[in-house]
């Protein structure tokens, strides 16, 4: 099963960093190496945290806890949208409203606004306006549906967050990890673990990855139940810290750790990106 699982990997690219010289230190134990100026995952590393996090989001899934999965950059935004509307999870792919979490009282009357707005819509309460208060509510409409439409029904703060490329949603991390809102991120070579609960090394920066990693997650999803949550004191008890000591053996700087080849590593150094990807 593993093996097969780094062979899908490899097919689907998710082995490809970004350019070397933009690589945070922080995602040395998960790097194979440096092949054309880019870094290369390991991809046996990848792996075992793709089987954790799915697991991690299982677990919270089946107790009925709330999900909620944010992709806002441009790859990510349509497989974001499918994964969340297929599997009931709360999502945020189009932009991230500073104090979503932070703020969320403040942040739940706009979303009752946009409710009452789709509601009048369907009951035909918009008709009785003028032409040019119609088109204003039209364009409110439309803008509220682009931050609120993933998440018309979430009553509180989700129980956990999964997000995809945790460098660019950096911001959701932080007002997550306020809150002990435990915290899963598909990160890139210039990603920070010191942001998350988990989270799986992987190529960010292109949707076949994205797509491929998010379906394999996505049967973890599937039992979220919407109106259960709990208060945030106690999240960070509902999911297993699975950093382990990871943070022992990491050196301050300078050249990758050397690896024993292993079937992973090997595949993944078969294979070197046949163009880099676009700087982050």
């Amino acid at each position: 099963m593993a093996s097969q699982l780094v062979q899908s990997m490899l097919d689907n690219a998710v082995h490809i960093g970004s350019r070397a010289k933009y690589w945070s230190p922080k995602m040395r134990d998960s790097l194979y190496g440096v092949q054309n100026g880019v870094h290369v995952f390991d991809l046996s590393i990848t792996a075992k945290h793709l089987e954790s996090v799915k697991a991690a989001l299982q677990d919270l899934s089946s107790k009925g806890k709330s999900i909620l999965i944010v992709g806002t950059k441009m790859q990510a935004r349509e497989i974001v949208r499918e994964i969340g509307e297929s599997t009931g999870a709360f999502y945020v792919n189009s932009k991230w409203v500073p104090g979503l979490l932070t703020n969320f009282p403040t942040l739940k009357k706009r979303i009752a606004t946009y409710n009452e707005y789709e509601k009048a819509i369907l009951s035909g309460g918009f008709e009785g306006l003028t032409k040019k208060e119609n088109a204003m509510r039209m364009k409110e409409l439309e803008k509220l549906h682009k931050a609120y439409a993933g998440i018309k029904e979430m009553k509180r703060t989700p129980d956990a967050i999964l997000v995809v490329d945790g460098h660019f949603e950096s911001l959701a991390l932080s007002e997550a990890r306020k809150l002990g809102i435990p915290t899963f991120a598909l990160l890139g070579s210039t990603g920070d673990i010191d942001m998350t609960t988990d989270y799986v090394p992987m190529n960010v920066n292109s949707l076949k990855p994205l797509k491929f990693v998010l379906e394999f997650l996505a049967p973890a999803l599937k039992k979220v139940a919407r109106e259960t949550t709990s208060a945030p004191s106690d999240r960070m008890g509902q999911v297993t810290q699975r950093r382990g000591d990871r943070n022992n053996d990491r050196r301050s700087a300078g050249r990758l750790p050397r690896r024993e080849t292993t079937e992973a590593t090997a595949v993944a150094a078969e294979v070197a990106p046949t163009e880099a990807p676009a700087a982050e």
